[in-house]
């Protein structure tokens, strides 16, 4: 692996993707609940931007439209979300996170951020404020 200063473009994107994976998978680990990954991510975006259609939730996500119905109807399932018709196009249905998907979401976000805010706890002080520094200069690349 090249320093830091002298890694190319691609390669740094590479292991950044493989650092959020490792991320993801570690904020993973004890999950007590039933939601699956894709599913929280749905709820999550749900709780974060409002209710909104399957459709427009699945390009949000970048996946399919079927798999995201299948991921809703499992959420509802689970009573995290409803379904209800469009007052204004009876032909698209509404999804919407439920108070109890709202809250579930927000006990999982807590439950990762503790993980995550205990680990960085062990880094040293300059280490820390090194990772405080990065976040800033990579905001940009995901602000649409």
């Amino acid at each position: 692996m090249e320093s830091p200063g002298t890694a190319g473009s691609d390669e740094l994107a590479g292991e950044l993707l493989t650092l959020y994976g490792k991320i993801r998978r570690t904020t993973l680990v004890g999950k007590v609940d039933d939601v699956t990954a894709s599913q929280s991510a749905a709820l999550g975006r749900l709780v974060r931007d409002g209710a909104t259609t399957t459709a427009e939730l699945a390009r949000a996500e970048g996946v399919r439209p079927q798999s995201m119905g299948a991921t809703v109807q499992a959420l509802e399932d689970l009573g995290l979300v409803t379904r209800t018709q469009d007052p204004t196009d009876g032909r698209r249905t509404i999804v919407a996170a439920t108070d109890a998907g709202r809250t579930a979401r927000d006990e999982s976000h807590r439950a990762r951020t503790r993980l995550l805010a205990e680990r960085l706890a062990t880094l040293d002080p300059d280490d820390r404020a090194t990772v405080a520094r990065s976040l800033r200069i990579l905001e940009p690349l995901v602000e649409p």
